[in-house]
């Protein structure tokens, strides 16, 4: 694992794994180093391609459509509102849980060869839950966690009430928040859910308990840069100067 901005830059194979919540520009900065010249793997895409692909009523073919994945996933809720139930619900959370972990799995043996890997991870990976595989994924790649400003987070916030959509919730809090939830809206059981609003109101609990999260792994496998540094991006040397600068200042601190 790279450690200092000077290995870095001096490196002559570079691995990357981009990481942060939906919308901060993972696949948009993946997308403009593939045209560079970086190899470009999309976990989402993979997942959608080969591990899910017997779920879904056809495969995922590219990053910027993951339409099919993203309704194989669903929503808790009233079946007359287009939700699923909670054990069709947590068996397909489950499936996309084992699926995220067999894409993951590959980043290794893919990024050794290439001279120049980009990894585009999912909102989730910070939700993996088995140490050893983040930490063989975080020896071979660095961690650059893409993090979005207040500004930033308050658009994300705002387009998931808007547009709610499917979701992957860690076990150990899925519970809590749906009890938390079934009370607050005096309901008896998820099969009342309305799947749009549960959606809006877990969103933001599930972004909030996720930030900690990204840091953890920053801070032990790579480097923090705020979102708006990649703003404006003209060409990969700045991309690569920019991640160089987060690790000297990494250093400093």
């Amino acid at each position: 694992m790279i450690s200092s901005a000077k290995a870095f830059r001096e490196s002559s194979r570079k691995s990357i794994t981009l990481m942060g919540m939906s919308g901060v520009g993972k696949t948009y900065l993946s997308s403009l180093m593939s045209a560079w010249g970086w190899a470009h793997y999309s976990c989402d895409l993979e997942i959608g391609k080969k591990f899910l692909s017997a779920e879904l009523p056809s495969p995922v073919t590219c990053a910027e459509d993951l339409s099919h994945l993203s309704s194989f996933i669903g929503k808790l809720g009233a079946k007359a509102q287009g939700g699923l139930d909670l054990t069709e619900f947590k068996r397909r959370q489950k499936l996309y849980y084992d699926a995220e972990c067999k894409a993951l799995e590959q980043v290794p043996s893919l990024s050794a060869l290439s001279q120049k890997f980009m990894h585009d991870s999912t909102g989730s990976l910070c939700e993996i839950m088995d140490e050893d595989l983040i930490d063989r994924l975080g020896q071979a790649s660095l961690f650059v966690y893409i993090k979005a400003s207040k500004e930033d987070e308050a658009h994300v916030l705002q387009r998931a009430r808007e547009y709610p959509k499917p979701l992957f919730f860690p076990p150990d809090q899925f519970d809590s928040w749906l009890g938390d939830y079934l009370a607050e809206k005096h309901l008896d059981s998820s099969e009342q859910v309305n799947p749009d609003d549960f959606a809006r109101w877990v969103f933001p609990r599930l972004f909030q308990s996720r930030l900690p999260k990204y840091q953890r792994l920053a801070d032990r496998y790579g480097v923090t840069v705020p979102a708006a540094a990649f703003r404006d991006i003209k060409d990969e040397a700045s991309v690569l100067d920019v991640i160089a600068s987060a690790l000297d200042q990494r250093h400093v601190a």
